[in-house]
């Protein structure tokens, strides 16, 4: 077997508990709850399942590289590279590296929990990333906060430096562990209901709306996300291992045939299809 198809097949077949208990922390510290401290760490939650792929120049087989070239064409070494803020009219305030450096915020070795809210209460919108926290050298008031949480449905409201980014987090119980979900902050997130090329719609009619609510009646169940696979990464990973094997393979094309109908036609037909 060769060394891809054996990373393939590994990647495969690891557990959660597997990969989990090979990630390094992303960060380290306390959760801080008036005079309790909680040491933990914080390790992702989330995994990139996406196939990356390396540009390689076909004739010689070896991987393509990019150069910094400035605009004159010359290829320009990391000590002459500043950093610029473009001004109108193209001109630009220079900073350098370090200068960037010392203007992000410490690293922070404590998540100071605030305030408790019902985690309801936060608009899912403002969700960045959600990290595993574990316990590390307190197991009694790691286990003690994360009852308390499970008790009484309350989430935590703090804030901590992490890659060199300050960021506001929502500390939470989540199949029996604590986990961290660093929110954007309140401009970060624009309010749609300001769009201009939402004004003007037309208002539908009483038919079409009994019509696609009879639609949506029909279609609801429980959510299930587990129902849903990314065909993109299936069809590539078949596409990898043929090519490994040495095998043909042709990835059909999927669609359905559409036909042009208007939305009152389309609107009864699919009610009608679904009370079948």
């Amino acid at each position: 077997m060769s060394p891809l198809h054996e990373h393939m097949k590994k990647a495969e077949h690891a557990t959660d508990a597997q990969v989990l208990a090979h990630l390094q922390p992303v960060w380290s510290g306390n959760l801080s709850l008036g005079l309790v401290n909680v040491p933990v760490k914080a390790l992702p939650l989330t995994q990139d399942r996406q196939i990356h792929f390396r540009m390689i120049h076909r004739t010689c087989d070896t991987p393509i590289h990019y150069q910094k070239v400035c605009e004159e064409g010359h290829e320009v070494p990391d000590g002459e590279i500043s950093f610029g803020y473009e001004l109108a009219g193209g001109e630009h305030v220079l900073l350098e590296k370090e200068e960037i450096r010392d203007a992000r915020p410490r690293s922070s070795e404590e998540i100071r929990l605030d305030s408790f809210i019902s985690v309801f209460e936060v608009d899912a919108h403002y969700f960045e990333k959600t990290y595993l926290l574990v316990p590390e050298g307190s197991e009694a008031a790691y286990a003690l906060l994360r009852r308390v949480m499970q008790r009484s449905g309350k989430a935590a409201i703090g804030k901590v430096t992490l890659h060199s980014r300050e960021r506001v987090v929502l500390v939470h119980h989540y199949r029996n562990a604590i986990v961290a979900t660093t929110l954007r902050y309140h401009d970060e997130l624009l309010d749609p209901s300001d769009a201009p090329m939402l004004e003007g719609l037309p208002e539908p009619g009483d038919e079409e709306i009994d019509l696609a609510q009879r639609i949506v009646e029909k279609l609801s169940a429980p959510f299930d996300l587990s129902a849903y696979e990314d065909s993109y990464r299936t069809r590539l990973e078949a596409l990898i291992r043929a090519k490994i094997e040495g095998k043909a393979i042709i990835l059909k094309e999927e669609g359905r045939e559409v036909t042009a109908k208007s939305l009152m036609e389309a609107l009864r037909e699919t009610a009608l299809s679904l009370e079948r």
